[in-house]
């Protein structure tokens, strides 16, 4: 029997993790543009900012309002999703994400569970809602129905990209103008939007056999530019874009063993092949440059190493480790990108400095040790030592270190340039990025569940969140 598509992704699910991590080694965030996205420096990589809050968190911020579904919707009984994925189902807590200057949410009304030992139901039919990050009052709502399973998470303007089956939507989150509602002949999986370009990727079966597919187009053509297609498998697999460096990627499954997974890279504009890689992942890091890991296990990262645009080998990587998704950043200098123990020069793959602190080996694995980059300040954590500490992004020298019990669940967070703002086992902490001051912290109340604790940005707010409550601070 075959599988929905969406299964097909859980079975693929390490190969596709690759995608998360573009967020923190090419260091891509949500922004107004993408010059503003990518400036060129002279030295280190692009100044982008992540997490960056226009509130003073030298003091304790006051709650300034708390979500309610119940204010984003005209039908009692629905509930908040998750955005932006899984809007096809409730998994019994739901959640906004900002683009622009709008916080972007979406409600449904739970259907009844087919499946009692399911951790989800489905919904019914979408709408989309704006919400004003300064008082949480709805903006706009816009009924997008059913047949959706998530948007599009990085967004380089208001517009959002969201699909699901052959079905793709465009809304723009400044007014929650529904722009257009296509079909396609194949099977979508993914959406990019570069400038006025929009670059979609998707399958079509022919029994067991797949064959991935990349078009590009516009928000109401979306095969206006062309249609690619590539080599028939019987393989899981997926093709994505990386438009600021003209680059494509195609992967599948391998045969069970080793190599993990196939990479093909080609060149976006003209569709010519670079160069082939076998191995556990491939990940776009620094300006065109990749990084590969061989041999990966449960726990274990394997052999990494650092490719040139062509595919040659650069480096391989001294301590191969797990990068961190993301995390707040408001630099005032150029930064390198930092892959296991190292710093390098995102152009040409040069080592700039090392250091033990910024990679940790104390739980499963060993991975990015880094919080937050602020100022000249990349701030670390060792769950051994159980301490924060503060280096210099231009050397890795130890400028500070505070010692701090719950440094293993430091988490998430936000910036204002000067400190910053995260949340552990036990509240809502900031620390001020040239010293290590303990500035004032804010427990969690009594029933919350630390784990499930988010602290991060609402607009140029301070965001603080578990399971279904979503409260802003400023």
């Amino acid at each position: 029997m075959q599988l929905r598509l969406k299964e097909h992704w859980k079975l693929v699910a390490l190969g596709l993790a690759l995608l998360v991590a573009i967020a923190f080694i090419v260091v891509s965030v949500i922004s107004d543009s993408s010059d503003a996205a990518w400036p060129k420096q002279k030295t280190g990589g692009p100044i982008v900012e992540q997490g960056v809050v226009d509130v003073d968190l030298s003091d304790p911020p006051q709650q300034a309002w708390e979500l309610d579904v119940r204010a984003l919707t005209d039908n009692p009984g629905h509930v908040l999703l998750s955005m932006p994925s899984t809007l096809d189902s409730y998994y019994g807590y739901g959640n906004t994400y900002q683009v622009g200057d709008v916080l972007v949410a979406a409600t449904a009304y739970p259907l009844p569970k087919t499946d009692e030992s399911s951790s989800s139901q489905g919904v019914g039919a979408v709408t989309l809602v704006g919400v004003n990050p300064d008082d949480g009052s709805p903006l706009w709502k816009t009924r997008i129905g059913g047949v959706i399973g998530q948007c599009s998470q990085q967004n380089e303007s208001t517009i959002i990209a969201c699909w699901g089956d052959r079905r793709m939507i465009f809304v723009d989150t400044a007014t929650g103008t529904l722009m257009s509602d296509l079909g396609t002949d194949f099977d979508l999986n993914g959406a990019t939007i570069a400038g006025d370009t929009v670059y979609t990727s998707g399958e079509r079966m022919d029994g067991t056999v797949r064959t991935r597919i990349l078009a590009s187009g516009t928000t109401t053509n979306l095969t206006a530019n062309f249609v690619r297609t590539f080599e028939p498998s019987e393989k899981f697999g997926a093709v994505y874009t990386v438009p600021h460096t003209d680059t494509v990627i195609a992967m599948e499954q391998g045969d069970g063993g080793d190599p993990q997974y196939r990479y093909r890279i080609y060149d976006l504009q003209s569709g010519a092949e670079r160069f082939r890689f076998e191995g556990d992942s491939l990940v776009p890091t620094g300006n065109g440059l990749f990084l590969t890991s061989v041999g990966g296990r449960s726990g274990y990262a394997g052999t990494q190493n650092l490719l040139a645009s062509d595919g040659s080998t650069i480096r391989a990587i001294p301590i191969p480790s797990y990068s961190s998704s993301s995390y707040p950043s408001k630099p005032s200098t150029a930064v390198p990108m930092f892959l296991g123990d190292g710093a390098y020069d995102p152009e040409s793959g040069d080592e700039l400095w090392r250091s033990s602190q910024i990679v940790n080996t104390a739980t499963a694995g060993t991975g990015s040790a880094i919080a937050a980059v602020v100022g000249k300040t990349i701030l670390v954590t060792s769950p051994e030592t159980r301490t924060i500490s503060g280096l210099d992004v231009e050397s890795g020298r130890q400028l500070w270190q505070t010692p701090w019990q719950d440094a293993y669940w430091v988490r998430s967070g936000a910036t204002d340039g000067d400190h910053f703002v995260f949340s552990d086992y036990t509240g809502m902490h900031s620390i001020r990025a040239r010293d290590g001051k303990m500035m004032w912290s804010v427990p969690l109340p009594p029933e919350v569940d630390p784990r499930g604790v988010v602290v991060s940005n609402a607009g140029k707010n301070v965001s603080f969140s578990w399971q279904n409550h979503f409260t802003v601070w400023r």
